[in-house]
């Protein structure tokens, strides 16, 4: 495992047990299995591991968004992927999907810095609804929102089940996410894509 994966599994643990203003560095490299100086060589101090924290997360997030939605050319098949892709990655990433909400509520400095880096994460969101509006597919969408409203509805949603401990059944959560965002960029009936 590379060191930037211990360093990120270890802030996750540290700061979801412990919460940002009271987990440590020093409990972060030891949970990450790294000497304290290795710690410190990466990270000036804990806002810039926070930062690191968020910029990894949301690119993982966003790798896993792109990979999903490459697999088609539908737009309506790359709105129920890239949420597909979103399901499974907060499924599978329960810690940091709890951290990253309590990241936009925390205080302005680092509501600015995760602004910034969901910037990157929304432009994909957009492209994937430009490209269904340049298609016809869907109808033309205020693109100052329409990115927030997609993760908004998805994060919150996937936030309630993490928050109350629920198993889920991943695919029927994706079919609801879908079609109740779909509905309201297409503003008819919708068919769920093959």
């Amino acid at each position: 495992m590379r060191k930037a994966n211990q360093i990120f599994q270890g802030a996750v643990d540290a700061f979801a047990e412990k919460g940002f203003d009271r987990a440590t560095m020093d409990e972060v490299a030891e949970r990450a299995g790294v000497a304290k100086g290795t710690l410190y060589y990466h990270f000036v101090g804990k806002e810039e591991l926070i930062c690191f924290l968020m910029e990894e997360g949301i690119g993982q997030l966003s790798s896993a968004v792109a990979e999903a939605v490459a697999q088609t050319d539908d737009p309506q098949g790359q709105v129920r992927a890239a949420i597909g892709a979103m399901v499974a990655y907060s499924n599978e990433n329960r810690k940091f999907c709890q951290l990253l909400v309590k990241c936009i509520w925390s205080n302005a400095e680092r509501q600015e810095q995760f602004r910034e880096i969901l910037q990157s994460y929304f432009d994909r969101l957009t492209g994937i609804l430009n490209h269904g509006i340049h298609r016809g597919v869907f109808q033309p969408q205020p693109m100052e929102w329409a990115p927030s409203a997609w993760f908004g509805l998805v994060t919150i949603v996937i936030l309630r089940v993490i928050l109350q401990g629920q198993a889920t059944d991943q695919e029927r959560l994706v079919d609801y996410l879908y079609t109740q965002y779909m509905y309201g960029i297409i503003g008819r009936d919708i068919k769920t894509p093959n």
